[in-house]
Protein backbone atom coordinates (compact mmCIF):
# COMPACT_ATOMS: atom_id res chain seq x y z
CA UNK A 1 0.00 0.00 0.00
CA UNK A 2 2.68 2.59 0.99
CA UNK A 3 4.86 1.56 -2.66
CA UNK A 4 1.36 2.48 -4.22
CA UNK A 5 0.78 5.50 -2.71
CA UNK A 6 4.62 6.40 -2.89
CA UNK A 7 4.43 5.63 -6.92
CA UNK A 8 1.34 8.12 -7.39
CA UNK A 9 3.07 10.71 -5.59
CA UNK A 10 5.82 10.25 -7.82
CA UNK A 11 4.00 10.63 -11.02
CA UNK A 12 2.59 13.58 -9.86
CA UNK A 13 5.49 15.28 -8.75
CA UNK A 14 6.77 14.34 -12.40
CA UNK A 15 4.15 15.66 -14.28
CA UNK A 16 3.91 18.99 -12.88
CA UNK A 17 7.42 19.16 -13.68
CA UNK A 18 6.82 18.68 -17.10
CA UNK A 19 3.80 20.54 -16.97
CA UNK A 20 6.03 23.85 -15.78
CA UNK A 21 8.10 22.65 -17.98
CA UNK A 22 5.74 23.33 -20.95
CA UNK A 23 4.38 26.31 -19.70
CA UNK A 24 7.93 28.05 -19.32
CA UNK A 25 11.03 28.15 -21.36
CA UNK A 26 14.51 27.69 -19.93
CA UNK A 27 16.16 30.63 -20.67
CA UNK A 28 18.84 30.67 -23.75
CA UNK A 29 22.59 31.83 -22.77
CA UNK A 30 22.42 34.24 -26.43
CA UNK A 31 20.49 36.75 -23.72
CA UNK A 32 22.15 39.49 -22.63
CA UNK A 33 22.99 38.71 -18.78
CA UNK A 34 21.87 41.37 -16.08
CA UNK A 35 24.20 43.85 -15.39
CA UNK A 36 26.82 42.65 -17.75
CA UNK A 37 27.75 43.93 -21.55
CA UNK A 38 27.75 41.25 -24.44
CA UNK A 39 30.88 40.80 -26.31
CA UNK A 40 29.94 43.29 -28.97
CA UNK A 41 29.23 45.81 -26.66
CA UNK A 42 32.16 45.64 -25.13
CA UNK A 43 33.95 45.56 -29.07
CA UNK A 44 32.35 48.85 -29.14
CA UNK A 45 33.39 50.40 -25.64
CA UNK A 46 35.98 53.47 -25.11
CA UNK A 47 36.71 55.54 -22.37
CA UNK A 48 33.78 57.47 -21.56
CA UNK A 49 32.21 56.46 -18.13
CA UNK A 50 28.53 56.74 -18.09
CA UNK A 51 26.04 58.33 -15.45
CA UNK A 52 22.92 59.43 -15.50
CA UNK A 53 23.95 62.66 -17.37
CA UNK A 54 24.69 60.89 -20.55
CA UNK A 55 22.75 57.52 -20.12
CA UNK A 56 20.25 58.54 -22.79
CA UNK A 57 23.07 58.82 -25.54
CA UNK A 58 24.59 55.66 -24.38
CA UNK A 59 22.05 53.76 -24.11
CA UNK A 60 20.76 55.34 -28.11
CA UNK A 61 24.52 54.34 -29.12
CA UNK A 62 24.17 50.96 -27.84
CA UNK A 63 20.94 50.21 -30.05
CA UNK A 64 22.71 52.07 -33.06
CA UNK A 65 26.01 50.51 -33.29
CA UNK A 66 24.01 46.97 -32.67
CA UNK A 67 21.55 48.09 -35.09
CA UNK A 68 24.15 48.63 -37.84
CA UNK A 69 25.62 44.46 -37.07
CA UNK A 70 22.46 43.49 -37.19
CA UNK A 71 20.89 44.90 -40.59
CA UNK A 72 23.35 47.25 -42.09
CA UNK A 73 23.25 50.87 -43.03
CA UNK A 74 19.99 52.01 -44.95
CA UNK A 75 18.47 48.89 -44.67
CA UNK A 76 15.08 47.41 -42.67
CA UNK A 77 15.74 44.05 -40.85
CA UNK A 78 12.21 42.38 -41.11
CA UNK A 79 11.78 40.04 -38.12
CA UNK A 80 9.38 37.42 -39.73
CA UNK A 81 7.96 35.81 -36.45
CA UNK A 82 6.21 36.96 -33.82
CA UNK A 83 8.25 37.25 -30.57
CA UNK A 84 8.31 33.93 -28.18
CA UNK A 85 10.49 33.26 -25.14
CA UNK A 86 13.25 31.37 -27.34
CA UNK A 87 13.74 33.94 -30.38
CA UNK A 88 13.74 37.37 -27.91
CA UNK A 89 16.69 38.87 -27.77
CA UNK A 90 16.45 42.38 -25.59
CA UNK A 91 14.26 42.80 -22.62
CA UNK A 92 10.39 43.72 -22.49
CA UNK A 93 9.80 42.48 -26.41
CA UNK A 94 6.30 41.59 -27.23
CA UNK A 95 4.37 39.68 -29.83
CA UNK A 96 1.91 42.62 -30.45
CA UNK A 97 3.11 43.34 -34.29
CA UNK A 98 6.06 41.91 -36.72
CA UNK A 99 8.92 44.39 -35.85
CA UNK A 100 11.45 45.85 -38.79
CA UNK A 101 14.62 47.68 -37.96
CA UNK A 102 17.08 49.85 -39.57
CA UNK A 103 19.78 52.69 -38.91
CA UNK A 104 19.56 54.91 -41.62
CA UNK A 105 21.94 58.09 -42.72
CA UNK A 106 19.52 61.53 -42.82
CA UNK A 107 22.33 63.29 -44.62
CA UNK A 108 20.97 64.58 -47.94
CA UNK A 109 17.27 63.91 -47.47
CA UNK A 110 16.29 60.40 -46.25
CA UNK A 111 12.24 59.67 -47.24
CA UNK A 112 10.44 56.75 -45.36
CA UNK A 113 6.67 55.91 -47.05
CA UNK A 114 4.21 53.37 -45.68
CA UNK A 115 1.73 51.60 -48.43
CA UNK A 116 -1.89 52.71 -47.69
CA UNK A 117 -3.72 49.63 -45.54
CA UNK A 118 -6.64 48.78 -43.89
CA UNK A 119 -4.71 47.16 -40.92
CA UNK A 120 -2.14 48.73 -38.29
CA UNK A 121 1.18 49.87 -39.63
CA UNK A 122 3.63 52.26 -38.56
CA UNK A 123 6.80 53.84 -38.48
CA UNK A 124 8.68 55.84 -35.90
CA UNK A 125 11.57 57.53 -36.41
CA UNK A 126 14.15 58.33 -33.50
CA UNK A 127 17.42 60.43 -32.77
CA UNK A 128 20.67 59.37 -30.31
CA UNK A 129 19.24 61.05 -28.31
CA UNK A 130 16.14 58.66 -28.07
CA UNK A 131 13.25 61.75 -29.07
CA UNK A 132 11.01 60.63 -32.07
CA UNK A 133 11.11 62.73 -34.80
CA UNK A 134 8.06 61.58 -36.31
CA UNK A 135 5.53 58.62 -36.71
CA UNK A 136 3.28 57.42 -40.13
CA UNK A 137 0.91 55.12 -40.45
CA UNK A 138 -0.34 53.06 -43.28
CA UNK A 139 -2.88 55.73 -44.33
CA UNK A 140 -2.71 57.73 -47.42
CA UNK A 141 -1.86 61.64 -46.22
CA UNK A 142 0.07 60.03 -43.31
CA UNK A 143 1.90 57.71 -44.69
CA UNK A 144 5.45 59.82 -45.76
CA UNK A 145 8.23 61.76 -43.92
CA UNK A 146 11.71 63.26 -44.99
CA UNK A 147 14.23 63.76 -42.34
CA UNK A 148 17.12 65.65 -42.36
CA UNK A 149 20.22 66.29 -40.32
CA UNK A 150 18.55 69.57 -38.89
CA UNK A 151 15.51 67.68 -37.39
CA UNK A 152 17.69 65.78 -35.08
CA UNK A 153 18.19 66.47 -31.89
CA UNK A 154 22.08 65.96 -32.71
CA UNK A 155 24.20 63.74 -35.13
CA UNK A 156 23.06 62.51 -38.25
CA UNK A 157 22.00 58.89 -38.04
CA UNK A 158 18.36 57.30 -37.04
CA UNK A 159 17.06 54.11 -35.47
CA UNK A 160 13.93 53.33 -37.22
CA UNK A 161 10.95 50.58 -36.27
CA UNK A 162 8.37 49.68 -38.21
CA UNK A 163 5.20 48.02 -36.11
CA UNK A 164 2.97 45.55 -38.68
CA UNK A 165 -0.24 44.04 -36.51
CA UNK A 166 -1.00 40.48 -37.91
CA UNK A 167 -4.35 39.07 -37.43
CA UNK A 168 -3.67 36.05 -35.93
CA UNK A 169 -1.16 33.83 -35.11
CA UNK A 170 -1.55 31.30 -37.72
CA UNK A 171 1.15 30.75 -40.92
CA UNK A 172 -1.41 32.35 -43.34
CA UNK A 173 -1.74 35.88 -41.82
CA UNK A 174 1.95 36.02 -40.61
CA UNK A 175 2.98 35.29 -44.32
CA UNK A 176 0.43 38.37 -45.18
CA UNK A 177 2.27 40.42 -42.42
CA UNK A 178 5.55 39.82 -44.26
CA UNK A 179 4.17 40.96 -47.17
CA UNK A 180 3.17 44.16 -45.58
CA UNK A 181 6.61 44.65 -44.40
CA UNK A 182 8.46 44.60 -47.87
CA UNK A 183 5.93 47.37 -48.73
CA UNK A 184 8.28 49.98 -47.49
CA UNK A 185 9.90 52.65 -49.48
CA UNK A 186 12.99 53.83 -48.15
CA UNK A 187 14.84 56.79 -50.13
CA UNK A 188 18.41 57.92 -48.74
CA UNK A 189 21.18 59.77 -50.34
CA UNK A 190 23.82 58.95 -48.25
CA UNK A 191 25.69 55.55 -46.47
CA UNK A 192 27.60 56.72 -43.98
CA UNK A 193 28.79 54.41 -41.17
CA UNK A 194 27.29 54.96 -37.83
CA UNK A 195 30.58 55.46 -35.34
CA UNK A 196 29.88 54.81 -31.43
CA UNK A 197 31.09 57.10 -29.34
CA UNK A 198 33.37 55.41 -27.00
CA UNK A 199 31.15 54.84 -24.06
CA UNK A 200 32.72 52.12 -21.21
CA UNK A 201 29.87 49.90 -21.62
CA UNK A 202 30.09 48.38 -17.77
CA UNK A 203 28.92 51.71 -16.36
CA UNK A 204 26.08 51.84 -18.97
CA UNK A 205 24.78 48.89 -18.08
CA UNK A 206 24.98 49.35 -14.34
CA UNK A 207 23.35 53.03 -15.02
CA UNK A 208 20.49 51.37 -16.70
CA UNK A 209 19.52 49.21 -13.92
CA UNK A 210 19.57 52.08 -11.23
CA UNK A 211 17.35 54.21 -13.94
CA UNK A 212 15.66 51.09 -13.87
CA UNK A 213 14.44 51.00 -9.84
CA UNK A 214 12.23 54.18 -10.65
CA UNK A 215 9.94 52.10 -13.04
CA UNK A 216 6.99 52.86 -10.80
CA UNK A 217 7.91 56.72 -10.11
CA UNK A 218 7.73 58.26 -13.97
CA UNK A 219 4.78 59.61 -16.31
CA UNK A 220 5.14 58.15 -19.48
CA UNK A 221 3.18 60.73 -21.31
CA UNK A 222 6.35 62.39 -20.26
CA UNK A 223 8.87 60.22 -21.31
CA UNK A 224 8.92 60.15 -24.73
CA UNK A 225 8.42 62.69 -27.69
CA UNK A 226 10.61 65.33 -29.96
CA UNK A 227 13.77 66.87 -29.69
CA UNK A 228 12.68 70.26 -28.18
CA UNK A 229 9.49 69.33 -26.42
CA UNK A 230 8.48 70.66 -23.31
CA UNK A 231 6.34 67.83 -22.62
CA UNK A 232 9.69 65.58 -21.94
CA UNK A 233 10.91 65.92 -18.53
CA UNK A 234 14.62 64.48 -18.11
CA UNK A 235 13.85 62.27 -14.97
CA UNK A 236 10.82 60.38 -16.72
CA UNK A 237 12.84 59.83 -20.58
CA UNK A 238 15.85 58.35 -18.86
CA UNK A 239 14.09 55.79 -16.29
CA UNK A 240 11.91 54.98 -20.11
CA UNK A 241 15.01 54.32 -22.20
CA UNK A 242 16.62 52.33 -19.84
CA UNK A 243 12.95 49.86 -19.66
CA UNK A 244 12.12 50.28 -22.97
CA UNK A 245 14.08 51.88 -26.03
CA UNK A 246 11.83 52.82 -28.90
CA UNK A 247 8.49 54.07 -26.99
CA UNK A 248 5.65 55.72 -28.80
CA UNK A 249 4.79 58.74 -27.69
CA UNK A 250 1.67 58.93 -25.65
CA UNK A 251 -0.35 60.22 -28.59
CA UNK A 252 0.36 57.14 -30.65
CA UNK A 253 0.51 54.78 -27.87
CA UNK A 254 0.31 54.88 -23.81
CA UNK A 255 1.46 52.38 -21.67
CA UNK A 256 0.84 51.47 -18.10
CA UNK A 257 3.01 49.29 -16.44
CA UNK A 258 1.36 46.55 -14.47
CA UNK A 259 2.52 45.36 -11.13
CA UNK A 260 0.36 42.87 -9.34
CA UNK A 261 -1.16 42.86 -5.67
CA UNK A 262 0.31 39.32 -4.64
CA UNK A 263 3.86 38.80 -7.18
CA UNK A 264 4.14 35.06 -5.87
CA UNK A 265 2.48 33.69 -9.08
CA UNK A 266 -0.24 33.02 -6.82
CA UNK A 267 -4.04 33.26 -9.12
CA UNK A 268 -4.62 37.20 -10.05
CA UNK A 269 -6.78 38.87 -12.07
CA UNK A 270 -8.00 42.33 -13.37
CA UNK A 271 -11.28 44.02 -14.88
CA UNK A 272 -11.00 46.92 -17.59
CA UNK A 273 -13.32 48.42 -19.77
CA UNK A 274 -12.37 48.59 -23.75
CA UNK A 275 -9.37 51.13 -24.23
CA UNK A 276 -10.79 54.51 -26.23
CA UNK A 277 -8.88 54.02 -29.46
CA UNK A 278 -9.15 54.55 -33.12
CA UNK A 279 -10.64 52.67 -35.73
CA UNK A 280 -7.38 50.19 -36.49
CA UNK A 281 -6.09 50.66 -32.37
CA UNK A 282 -5.45 47.84 -30.74
CA UNK A 283 -4.33 47.00 -26.85
CA UNK A 284 -2.32 43.81 -25.47
CA UNK A 285 -1.11 42.82 -22.42
CA UNK A 286 2.12 41.01 -22.15
CA UNK A 287 3.90 39.54 -19.21
CA UNK A 288 7.82 39.10 -17.75
CA UNK A 289 9.88 37.88 -15.35
CA UNK A 290 11.97 40.10 -12.88
CA UNK A 291 14.82 40.34 -15.41
CA UNK A 292 12.59 42.39 -17.99
CA UNK A 293 12.56 38.84 -20.18
CA UNK A 294 9.32 36.46 -21.22
CA UNK A 295 9.67 32.99 -19.35
CA UNK A 296 6.14 31.49 -20.12
CA UNK A 297 5.10 30.66 -23.75
CA UNK A 298 1.63 31.73 -22.79
CA UNK A 299 2.53 34.95 -21.55
CA UNK A 300 0.14 37.60 -23.63
CA UNK A 301 -2.82 38.39 -25.20
CA UNK A 302 -4.55 41.38 -27.28
CA UNK A 303 -7.39 42.36 -28.50
CA UNK A 304 -7.38 40.14 -31.20
CA UNK A 305 -7.91 36.89 -29.43
CA UNK A 306 -9.55 38.37 -26.16
CA UNK A 307 -13.23 37.32 -24.83
CA UNK A 308 -14.68 40.28 -24.07
CA UNK A 309 -17.49 40.06 -20.76
CA UNK A 310 -21.07 40.25 -21.63
CA UNK A 311 -20.75 44.15 -20.27
CA UNK A 312 -18.14 44.24 -23.18
CA UNK A 313 -15.51 44.87 -20.50
CA UNK A 314 -12.15 42.57 -20.47
CA UNK A 315 -11.40 40.33 -17.80
CA UNK A 316 -7.28 39.18 -17.50
CA UNK A 317 -6.59 36.35 -15.63
CA UNK A 318 -2.72 35.17 -14.42
CA UNK A 319 -2.22 32.24 -13.40
CA UNK A 320 -5.45 31.19 -12.88
CA UNK A 321 -6.14 27.52 -14.35
CA UNK A 322 -9.21 27.17 -16.76
CA UNK A 323 -10.33 30.46 -16.16
CA UNK A 324 -10.79 32.80 -19.87
CA UNK A 325 -8.10 35.18 -20.71
CA UNK A 326 -5.74 33.43 -18.60
CA UNK A 327 -1.59 33.94 -18.91
CA UNK A 328 1.30 32.08 -17.17
CA UNK A 329 3.08 34.55 -15.27
CA UNK A 330 6.24 33.43 -13.14
CA UNK A 331 7.14 34.52 -9.23
CA UNK A 332 8.74 38.72 -9.28
CA UNK A 333 6.46 38.81 -12.76
CA UNK A 334 5.08 42.14 -13.94
CA UNK A 335 3.19 43.32 -16.88
CA UNK A 336 2.64 46.24 -19.63
CA UNK A 337 -0.93 47.62 -21.11
CA UNK A 338 -0.27 48.28 -24.32
CA UNK A 339 -2.52 50.68 -26.10
CA UNK A 340 -1.78 51.59 -29.82
CA UNK A 341 -3.66 54.90 -31.38
CA UNK A 342 -5.37 56.44 -28.98
CA UNK A 343 -8.87 58.78 -29.70
CA UNK A 344 -7.17 61.79 -28.16
CA UNK A 345 -4.23 61.92 -25.42
CA UNK A 346 -6.30 63.40 -22.43
CA UNK A 347 -8.90 60.57 -23.07
CA UNK A 348 -6.53 58.19 -22.48
CA UNK A 349 -4.39 58.84 -19.69
CA UNK A 350 -7.45 59.98 -17.98
CA UNK A 351 -8.48 56.12 -18.82
CA UNK A 352 -5.07 54.67 -17.99
CA UNK A 353 -5.64 56.34 -14.08
CA UNK A 354 -8.90 54.28 -13.47
CA UNK A 355 -7.15 50.63 -14.65
CA UNK A 356 -7.15 48.96 -11.82
CA UNK A 357 -3.66 46.94 -11.16
CA UNK A 358 -3.83 43.11 -10.83
CA UNK A 359 -4.83 41.41 -7.78
CA UNK A 360 -6.75 38.35 -5.54
CA UNK A 361 -9.97 37.00 -6.43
Amino acid sequence: MKKSILAVSLVAVVSGSALAQEKFATLGDHLPKKGEPTELQLQNAGPIAVTADNFIMAESDKYFFEQQVESKMNTFNHADTLVTPDNQTVVRQNRDTLYSKGIFDTQGGLTFELPDLDTYQSLQVIDEQHRTIGVIYAEEGKNKITVTPDMLSSGEHVWAIIRTQVASMDEKDLEAGRGKQRLVKIEANSANPYVAKGFEQVSREQTRLEQERNILKIDLTRSFGAPGSEQVREFDAKVATAMGFGGLPSQHAFYKVLIAEDRSGACQTMTFEKPPLKEKGFFSVTTYGSDGYIHAYNYATSSREITPNKDGSITVNFNCEGEKNNLDVPANWSGILRMYMPQDLNEIVAYGKKVEMPHSK
